[in-house]
Order: structure tokens, then sequence, then C-alpha cells
């Protein structure tokens, strides 16, 4: 997604999961096995005293505050950005799939055009309207409070064809509504982000139509948003970093399970002003000042924080999305994963390594057995190389092929209905089932969307890595 639809600093898709955590196993509400989640903050940068640990404490509660300001300032008010979109207006849509060329946007998809927005529902509801999106294909419209909770999902898993039409309510409206479908939101701020398959270069122009026909009206004429007066600099300065937050709390409600906790760092400045911090006291200024650093880069760990290894993939913690009182998660996935859909939706894993636990890298051949997967939407392979930072981007290629999945034209498959992938550099004699690699490091992202309960849980069969030819 380009600029418009994501922060600066992060991509909406960064949603690989790499690292293995061992823990105790649990269950999540809706029956997904999970792992016990370690802490966040590494013994080696643990707090030194109760003052900081209760730093550390409003700091992972906040941050997502943070990281959705800077998404709504970045994508509304940011001078920088040359299509700005304010809330309750025009949403930005993407209308091209992303290539190798493509440098704005960390682990990109290849699957799906997007639609982005935001909507401030202070003062008036705002109506979604949704076309029929036929030949089911697979769509998704989410619907995210200011805590980063996806607190409703529309499209083709509950919604099929559509059309969808629905009036977006904020927590404390109380004026009458007209008649038919309503969503309340937690929070006045929500962010809207739409996702609709294509199927190849030939069917962006009926994607493109859908997106034009996706439409958010505010209900009360003349209604305006609510300004966002502070800046968003930087989450590791303490002053900016309580400006922000403090203005997030000052628009938004606090869930009920967190409004306790919210209200005993006041002392610390949470709820104060946009000058909270220099009203604080010079012990509170100084752990502010000495955690910010060592919080920031626990936060690194960003979506394999809980991730576990299933066959050599990371699969992410079932709750990515969704993780309500998990403070921690919901903080993770804010770094490295601002947007995250709910594993009910999709799923996102990754493969970086060999069965010997290299890298993955172009100067060997591999093949990857694909299984029928258990999917109802669909499923692709996406191939990255790295670049010197680590990030991941597509890697140019004579087939300017950067993904492989149940969609690509030509595809063969065995009797079995299982897919044999080849990775490599060079051309193969046969590139039907070809998927290149860079000559260098490379990581192999697989997405599910709406993917089976036993997939979620790590339980069925996963693509094989075997040598190649």
């Amino acid at each position: 997604m380009p600029y418009t639809i994501i922060h600066a600093r992060r991509a909406l898709l960064a949603l690989g999961c790499a690292a293995s955590m061992a823990a105790t196993s649990a269950t999540a509400a809706d029956g997904v096995a999970m792992t016990a989640m370690p802490p966040l903050v590494p013994a080696a940068s643990a707090p030194a005293n109760a003052l900081q640990k209760r730093v550390d404490d409003a700091f992972i509660a906040s941050y997502p505050l943070y990281e959705m300001a800077r998404a709504r300032f970045n994508a509304a008010i940011n001078p920088l950005n040359p299509h700005p979109f304010p809330p309750n207006g025009e949403p930005a849509r993407r209308r091209t799939l992303i290539d190798h060329t493509s440098r704005d946007v960390t682990t990109p998809n290849n699957d799906t055009l997007y639609l982005a927005t935001w909507l401030d529902l202070k003062n008036t509801p705002v109506r979604m309207q949704v076309p029929r999106v036929g030949g089911a294909r697979y769509y998704s419209i989410a619907l995210l409070d200011i805590f980063t909770n996806n607190f409703a999902v529309l499209g083709r898993q509950h919604d099929g064809d559509g059309p969808i039409d629905l009036v977006v309510v904020g927590p404390a409206w109380t004026a009458p509504l007209p008649a038919g479908r309503v969503v309340r939101a937690p929070t006045n701020d929500v962010q809207i982000v739409g996702r609709f398959l294509v199927d190849g270069s030939a069917d962006l122009p009926a994607v493109r139509e859908l997106l034009d026909a996706t439409t958010f009206t505010p209900l009360v004429a003349g209604a305006k948003p609510v300004p966002q007066r502070v800046p968003v600099t930087s989450s590791t300065d303490p002053a900016n970093y309580l400006a922000v937050v403090n203005e997030m709390l000052a628009r938004n409600p606090v869930p009920a399970a967190e409004a306790a906790a919210f209200a005993g760092w006041a002392d610390l400045g949470l709820g104060g002003g946009a000058d909270a911090f220099e009203h604080t006291s010079p012990e509170v200024q100084a752990a502010w000042r000495a955690r910010l650093p060592l919080l920031h880069e626990a936060l690194k760990v960003g979506l394999r924080y809980g991730s576990r290894q299933v066959s050599g993939w990371g699969l992410p913690a079932p709750d990515v999305g969704n993780s309500g009182t998990d403070t921690n998660l919901r903080a993770a996935v804010a770094f490295g994963g601002l947007s995250a859909l709910p594993s009910s939706e999709a799923i996102y894993l990754n493969l970086e390594t060999d069965p010997s636990g290299r890298p993955l890298d172009g100067g060997r051949r591999w093949k990857l057995l694909v299984p029928p997967l258990q999917v109802k939407g669909f499923w692709s392979l996406s191939m990255y190389e790295k670049d010197a930072d680590g990030r991941l981007f597509f890697t140019d290629n004579p087939l300017k092929r950067y993904s492989i999945g149940d969609r690509t034209p030509g595809l063969q498959r065995g009797s079995d209905g299982s897919v044999e992938v080849l990775l490599q550099h060079d051309a193969p004699a046969d590139t039907h089932n070809w998927l290149p690699t860079p000559k260098g490091e490379y990581v192999i992202t697989l997405r599910a969307y709406l993917p089976s309960e036993a997939l979620r849980r790590g339980e069925a069969p996963l693509p094989r890595l075997l040598p190649g030819d």
C-alpha cells in the first residue's frame, strides 16, 4: 500500500511471524490453541524499581494509541503527504498491485487492492455502503478502534456477496438513527481498511469499480471532524509521547476493563494535557527517559511476539487483531503489524530458514510441496528479498511473478490437489510452478484468508520444504 494507507515507519502489511516461543499450552476464547505469552520486556531490560515498572505498564498499555495517532496524522494532516484523506471524506483507494519497484511498503502483497479511511464519530454517525461483490471474490472491510482492536470485520465471511449498507455510530451518540443496520464503535476515532482480491491485471478494472462504489457519508450535514492538534513526531520523546496519547484519550473512551489502570497512571502524565510531561515530578521524568529506549527495543519483536514454530513456519499468536486486555500483544502488534486482521479472517506465516536452520537464499534450489490448504478465501505464497536493514520487498524476475497461489494461471497440481512450487533463482525448463528467488537471502510468506480452525491452531498440513533438483 502507498503512503496514504500506512504510517511512515511501518507498513500495514508487515505481518510476518518468525520467532519460536517456548511456552505452556492454553486455549483462547474462540477455541484456538495458543501459548502462554512470555514477558515482552526481557529480563536484561527489566525495570530497576517500582516507578519504572509503572512507567513500563503505562507505556505498553497506551502505545497503540500513539501508533494509531501517527497513522491518522500521516493520512490526514502531515504536509509531506501529497494525497491526504481527511476523516469522514473520500477514502484512499489503491488502484494498482504492488511490484518489485515499490519500496514504500515492507512485506507487501500482490493479491488485493486496498481502501482506507478514518471515521470521526464524535459529531456524526457515518453511513457505509459497499456494492454487491459477486463471483465469490474475497473482500473484507475491517473497522478498528483507536486501541487497534478489530471490533467488526465486514465482507465475504459474514456478508456474502453483499451489498452492505449500515451506519457506524460513536460510543456516546444518542440521537435518533435511520432504520437499518447499525454498528456501534467503542471509540470515536475508527480506522477503516478494506481488502479486495484481484485475479491478475485483467481483473483490475472490476476491482477498481468496487473501490469507487464503496462510500462513507456523514449523516449530520456539515458536521466537522474534531481537529487532531498535536503533531506526531517521536514516540521516544516522552513529552511528545504523552501529548499525543493524551489527545487520543481526550477524544476517545478507555475500555472499561482498563479504566482503573489508566486512571492510576495520572501521576505519570497520562490523562493530562499536551504539556503533561513537564508537570510531572523529576523522578517521573527520569523514569520515562530511562525506560523509553529499552521499551522501544523490546517492541521490535513485533508479530514474532507469542508466535510459535509449526513445521518450520512461524505461526502468529491467535489473538492478533483482537488482543483484548493482553496489552503486551497489543503493543507488539501495533509496532510490527498495525491494522492486522484477526486470525479468523486471515493468518500470515513466515518461512525464513531451511531444515538445517540456515537462512534461505537463492544459491540453493528448493521445492515447496503445498498440500490442499484449508481455506475458504484464498492462499498465496509471496517471495521477498531482504535489504540491508532486513526489510522485505518483492524481487525482480523474468516472469514478473511475485507470488504464487490457488489462483495462479496455469498452475500444475498433483492428483491429490497438491502443488509443487519450484524455488530457485535461475529459470527451470517448465516455469508454470516457478516462484523466482533473489540471488541472496529471502523470506516466504504464506497468506491464508478465511483459514480453517485447524489451520489457525497449527494442526493442519502446511507446505514442506524439500531439496530441489
